[in-house]
């Protein structure tokens, strides 16, 4: 059953974005027995570099089947966003001239002068096409991430030093978790679903931990999903507190729902730091 939300969220919006979600699922469970990726000692690597595992391991995605997950992906949103099926129509017949093989690595560096390129020459908004590229790529990025999920959701994160990104494709998160049964925090890589513990009372921007510095606003009547605020570099993370909700959620659907909450915290002065 759908929760009902505090704001009205634009018509078709959330709808979306769950047929995407499914969509994704689909081709993953598809992509599975396709794909395989080298597996590495994780937690050694993080510990000593400090940089995300796909970021140390060049990880190589098949550029056929990213080809076809791409096309694939178009065709969808023909389908569900048609307001703009002329845009993807534009892509679509230029699919031939890209490089299915760099792009996701330019993705995965958040490559933004590759992708403006890309995005000028298809005659498309950088948005869009970035948008295309790397809800592509996330089935392939859910699959590698995958061995991993267990080992790196244990007690053994304490070495990672860098909480507000993903410790395996080092995507920026903007969601977190408090879980039921001891209240701590879990941060959510909404591309690749891994999940990682960062301290309860402490800023996964700046580190900051005083007392009265760090704290948390939620809307009335929707007490489970709160934002948690930093007085110090005025950042801020959308977090589910379990505590208050016994319910199981869909995290990638959580953070998407909860826009109302981004807009809230940008009114009271709080950034995500995305720019």
């Amino acid at each position: 059953m759908d929760r009902k939300l505090p704001v009205k969220l634009p018509e078709g919006y959330l709808d979306f974005f769950k047929k995407l979600e499914s969509w994704q699922n689909e081709r993953q469970i598809y992509l599975k027995n396709e794909c395989q990726f080298e597996q590495y000692d994780v937690l050694a690597l993080l510990a000593s570099k400090q940089e995300p595992l796909f970021h140390l391991k060049k990880f190589r995605f098949d550029s056929g089947k990213y080809k076809d997950t791409f096309i694939l992906l178009l065709d969808f949103m023909e389908q569900e966003r048609k307001e703009i099926a002329d845009t993807i129509t534009t892509i679509t017949k230029k699919t031939d001239a890209l490089d299915y093989a760099l792009l996701p690595t330019k993705v995965l560096e958040d490559d933004g002068t590759y992708v403006d390129q890309l995005a000028k020459f298809l005659g498309v908004s950088p948005d869009l096409f970035l948008f295309v590229a790397d809800h592509s790529l996330r089935p392939f990025l859910r699959i590698a991430a995958q061995p991993y999920h267990e080992t790196i959701a244990g007690d053994s994160m304490e070495n990672w030093h860098i909480p507000a990104i993903c410790p395996l494709c080092g995507s920026k998160s903007h969601f977190s978790r408090l879980r039921a049964i001891d209240g701590r925090r879990f941060m959510f890589c909404d591309r690749c679903f891994t999940e990682w513990e960062s301290k309860y009372l402490q800023c996964i921007y700046c580190g900051n931990d005083e007392p009265g510095t760090v704290k948390y606003i939620s809307v009335e009547g929707d007490d489970a999903y709160q934002i948690y605020t930093c007085d110090k570099c005025k950042g801020y993370i959308k977090t589910f507190d379990e505590r208050q909700n016994k319910r199981s959620i869909d995290m990638y659907i959580a953070n998407v729902e909860s826009i109302y909450l981004d807009i809230l915290a940008h009114e009271k002065g709080y950034t995500n730091h995305d720019e």
